[in-house]
C-alpha cells in the first residue's frame, strides 16, 4: 500500500500527465473522428443520368436516385454523358429510354434502361440493384392499380369515379405504402461461423473508435518514457529495497492501466451520448482489452529500447552522471 500511495502521489503531482492521458485520446477521437466522418459523408459516386422519357415514372427514378446517400447524380444528355464517361468524370451512365412509363404500365421492364460502364467501375452492380428495386416498386404499384379495375369489373362493383381517376388514386395509395419504409422489410445480419452476430467488428470500423485506438496507443507509448528515465538510475537502487523491482514495476503498470481504463470508459460513454456508437457490452470489454494490451506493449517497448539520451544533472557547475545507481561527478 505504501508503494501504491507513493506511485499515485507522484502521478498526481504531474497534472500534465493526467491531462495528456484523458484529453489527447478523447479530444483526438472527437476532432479527427468528426473530420473523417464528414469526409466519408462527402464521398459520393458520380453517375450520369439521361432521361429521354421525361414522364412521371422517369422523373421519380431521377429524384429517388438523387436522394440516395453516396451517389452524386448528374442529369445530362446522351452525348455529354458519353464524353463524361470517356473522360472518367463519372463512374457509369444510365439512360432511361423513351416510353419507359408506358412500358412499365404494360408490365414490360426489360431493356428500358441502358447502362454504360467503364472497365474500372466498382459500383455498377450496387446502383443496378437500386434502379431495379425502383422499377419493381413502380411495377407493383401499376399491378395493384390494374388489379383494382379488373376485380371491380369481375364483381360488377360500381366505381365512384372514372377508371383513370380510380387507377391513379390506387396507384398513389400503393406508392404511399413504401414511405417511410416498405411494409415488408428484410433485416440482414452478418453472422460469424459460430452463429454469433459480429456487431463489434462493424463498430470498430467507426472512425471515432479508430482515432481513439490510435491516440490511446500513442499516449501509452509517450507516457511510458518513465521506464527509460528510471531504468539506469532508480531501477538498480530499487533492487535492494524490500518491495523489489518487480513489485515496483507491477504497481506502476497497474496504476497506469487503471487510469487508461477510466479514460476508455469515459470515451465509451461519450460516444454513446453523441450516438456515435451503439450500446454493446462486447465493445466495452474489447476497449478495456485494447487498453491493457496497448499498455503492455508500450511498457515492453520502453523496457527494450536503448536510451540514447545522456541523462545529466547540473550541481554547482558540475555535471553528475549516473553509473550503477550512484552519482559520480564528471567534467
Amino acid at each position: 500500500m505504501k508503494l501504491l500511495r507513493m506511485v499515485l502521489s507522484r502521478l498526481f503531482y504531474k497534472p500534465a500527465v493526467l491531462l495528456l492521458l484523458f484529453l489527447v485520446p478523447i479530444g483526438g477521437m472527437l476532432l479527427f473522428g468528426t473530420l473523417l466522418e464528414k469526409g466519408q459523408q462527402e464521398i459520393a459516386i458520380p453517375i450520369a443520368l439521361v432521361d429521354e422519357d421525361g414522364e412521371v415514372f422517369s422523373r421519380f427514378v431521377v429524384t429517388h436516385l438523387s436522394s440516395q446517400d453516396r451517389i452524386s447524380v448528374i442529369t445530362t444528355t446522351r452525348e455529354d454523358a458519353r464524353e463524361m464517361l470517356l473522360r472518367h468524370e463519372v463512374d457509369s451512365v444510365y439512360v432511361i429510354k423513351e416510353n419507359f412509363e408506358a412500358a412499365l404500365k404494360q408490365g414490360n421492364r426489360q431493356e428500358m434502361i441502358e447502362v454504360w460502364t467503364a472497365p474500372q467501375s466498382l459500383t455498377t452492380g450496387i446502383i443496378n440493384e437500386v434502379i431495379a428495386s425502383m422499377a419493381a416498386r413502380l411495377s407493383s404499384s401499376v399491378n395493384a392499380a390494374d388489379r383494382v379495375l379488373v376485380l371491380s369489373a369481375l364483381l360488377e362493383l360500381p366505381l365512384d369515379a372514372e377508371e383513370n381517376v380510380v387507377w391513379q388514386r390506387t396507384f398513389e395509395y400503393s406508392e404511399s405504402q413504401w414511405d417511410p419504409e416498405p411494409l415488408l422489410t428484410i433485416e440482414y445480419k452478418d453472422v460469424s461461423s459460430d452463429g454469433a452476430v459480429s456487431d463489434v467488428q462493424k463498430q470498430w470500423l467507426n472512425p471515432y473508435l479508430g482515432m481513439w485506438t490510435f491516440f490511446t496507443l500513442l499516449i501509452g507509448v509517450v507516457l511510458s518514457d518513465w521506464v527509460l528515465r528510471e531504468k539506469q538510475v532508480i531501477f538498480p537502487r530499487i533492487r535492494s529495497t524490500f518491495a523489489g523491482l518487480r513489485n515496483y514495476l507491477f504497481v506502476q503498470f497497474i496504476v497506469y492501466v487503471s487510469f487508461f481504463i477510466l479514460q476508455a470508459s469515459a470515451s465509451y460513454f461519450i460516444l454513446l451520448s453523441l450516438h456515435k456508437a451503439a450500446p454493446s457490452v462486447s465493445l466495452f470489454l474489447s476497449m478495456m482489452l485494447f487498453v491493457c494490451v496497448s499498455m503492455a506493449l508500450s511498457f515492453m517497448l520502453a523496457a527494450w529500447s536503448k536510451n540514447l539520451v545522456l541523462y545529466s544533472w547540473h550541481d554547482g557547475g558540475r555535471r553528475l552522471k549516473p553509473f550503477r545507481g550512484k552519482f559520480h561527478p564528471c567534467s
